[in-house]
């Protein structure tokens, strides 16, 4: 759960400066370097806090999270879509008209970061409701 991993990684924090403010105790003035190194795993993901419907005006909102160095790429994936059929996805501040093929990348993201992100479709021209399925991966 991503929620552990933060909070072994303060864990971690606070006793790596408990151990620094800490004055060493001997019997005269003793000198010494030492070196803390942790290694913090990985984790992404994405999570619907509301989900928007193609076929409702109303907004749905996610939060994604990745602490990749590198960053992120969010996609969503959805059925294919009909010729006569057609959807735009406002997803942030992007627009998409989404592909028939039923994959779209919604976010690509340079570095580590949490943030919430809303999302609304628009311009809906469907024979039958479509549902999007979020995923993120590093990269």
């Amino acid at each position: 759960m991503p929620t552990t991993a933060i909070r072994t990684m303060a864990a971690i924090g606070c006793a790596a400066a408990a151990l620094v403010s800490a004055p060493a105790m001997a019997g005269s003035q003793a000198t010494g370097t030492f070196q803390i190194s942790a290694t913090v795993p990985m984790a992404c993901w994405v999570d619907h806090a509301v989900e928007a419907d193609a076929m409702s005006p109303a907004d749905g909102r996610v939060t994604e999270a990745c602490n990749s160095a590198s960053g992120y790429v969010v996609s969503a994936m959805y059925r294919p879509l009909d010729p006569s059929e057609h959807a735009r996805l406002i997803y942030g501040d992007r627009m998409f008209d989404l592909s028939s093929a039923g994959e779209q990348e919604v976010h690509r993201a340079h570095g580590p970061r949490i943030q919430q992100v809303v999302y609304r479709f628009d311009e809906v021209r469907l024979e039958a409701p479509l549902t999007l399925s979020l995923t993120i991966q590093p990269i």
